[in-house]
């Protein structure tokens, strides 16, 4: 009998621990992952930018709600902040990322204050100190002269309707994947912004915080609508990009870090391939090596998750189109990296390799090409 009492209550206790386990990872996972939202920021900086002239900005896929925006800010394009977007676009090369980086740096409207203190590289380089300062004041007096406010709240509605929409996507994410393939634990928040005005465009900016916190966001466009002109957003259509966006916070510092040990291969391999690059906006082998490895996480990722290996299948097809020729034995060198994880605890910890493996195709990619008669 009493030992029959003490199983009960070993059971019973194991319930409660597992209950609790379990409860305490919800937790924590909702806290790392908020639900996706329309920022006020966000779409503040993107409509901007759309009045600077900046052709990334001014997609029109949603053309009602860009046919709002006009309707209410194009008297305002002789505002000065108007006129320092432009010259800061001219003079800086201030476009797609930087803008949005712009934007998370900033606190919610109307304050728009610096959330960290700028510096020659927050909130991003081409920015500058003094001129993300400036760009920061003038901002604060356009939100007042042109009204945003009012703008903002006649479309809470419909930032609701996109919000709600955007939840099958929102839940198909394994959040948890990021830690275990790239080994470390977030030190903040995964966001999932949704640019109502961007259509095509997204970007994967992140925000620093001198405790070493770090905010991750995937900053997605809106580039389907429904036959009632409402924004929709499917699991196949927008879940790649999202997976695409985040790794750029996992990969972009990395590279950066061992910038050295990519340079010759990166430099050969993207002058081979410059013009292609060029038409999708990488205009530097540091951006092409980038998103040659967010890409092929992204192809990890969907192999994981579809064992049927088809949408990996197109998402390499689709890459090597773009020209990554060489993605197919990338993503076979990153399943060496997943299946050696005691030998590589995290993907920084496998970089040297990853150098090694370019440094094969720089060389090879030299007779590739090569046509003999």
């Amino acid at each position: 009998m009493k030992k029959t009492i003490l199983f009960i209550c070993i059971v019973f206790f194991s319930l409660l621990i597992f209950g609790q386990e379990s409860k305490t990872k919800s937790q924590d996972l909702s806290s790392h992952y908020p639900l996706p939202k329309v920022d006020r920021r966000t779409e503040l900086l993107s409509i901007v930018f759309r009045l600077a002239g900046n052709f990334e900005y001014n997609d029109d896929v949603y053309k009602s709600y860009v046919s709002d925006i006009h309707s209410h800010f194009d008297k305002y394009k002789d505002h000065p902040l108007i006129a320092f977007a432009i010259e800061m676009r001219e003079k800086n090369g201030v476009s797609f990322d930087a803008v949005m980086y712009m934007a998370i740096y900033l606190s919610q409207p109307p304050s728009l204050d610096p959330l960290v203190t700028f510096s020659s590289k927050v909130p991003e380089g081409r920015w500058g100190q003094d001129n993300a300062n400036k760009f920061a004041g003038l901002l604060k007096q356009f939100y007042t002269d042109a009204k945003c406010e009012a703008f903002f709240k006649e479309h809470e509605s419909l930032y609701g309707i996109a919000q709600e929409k955007f939840m099958p996507v929102y839940k198909a994410l394994d959040v948890n994947w990021y830690n275990q393939y790239y080994g470390v634990q977030p030190e903040g928040s995964l966001n999932i912004i949704i640019g109502m005005g961007l259509g095509g465009s997204n970007f994967g900016p992140k925000v620093k915080y001198p405790d070493g916190k770090e905010d991750t966001y995937a900053i997605m466009g809106t580039w389907s609508i429904d036959s009632t002109n409402k924004p929709l957003y499917t699991v196949d259509d927008y879940l790649p990009t999202i997976i695409h966006e985040f790794n750029h916070s996992y990969v972009n510092h990395l590279t950066a870090k061992y910038e050295k040990d990519f340079e010759n291969s990166g430099t050969k391999l993207f002058d081979l391939v410059k013009a292609g690059m060029g038409n999708q906006h990488y205009t530097s082998w540091q951006t092409m090596m980038n998103e040659s490895l967010v890409r092929a996480s992204v192809i990890r990722y969907l192999l994981k998750h579809n064992p049927d290996g088809k949408a990996a299948k197109y998402q390499l097809i689709s890459d090597f189109g773009r020209g990554f020729f060489w993605m197919k034995g990338l993503v076979e060198t990153l399943g060496v990296y997943e299946k050696n994880r005691n030998k590589y605890p995290t993907l920084e910890s496998y970089m040297t390799v990853l150098a090694d493996f370019y440094n094969r195709v720089a060389t090879e990619s030299g007779s590739m090409f090569e046509i003999k008669e």
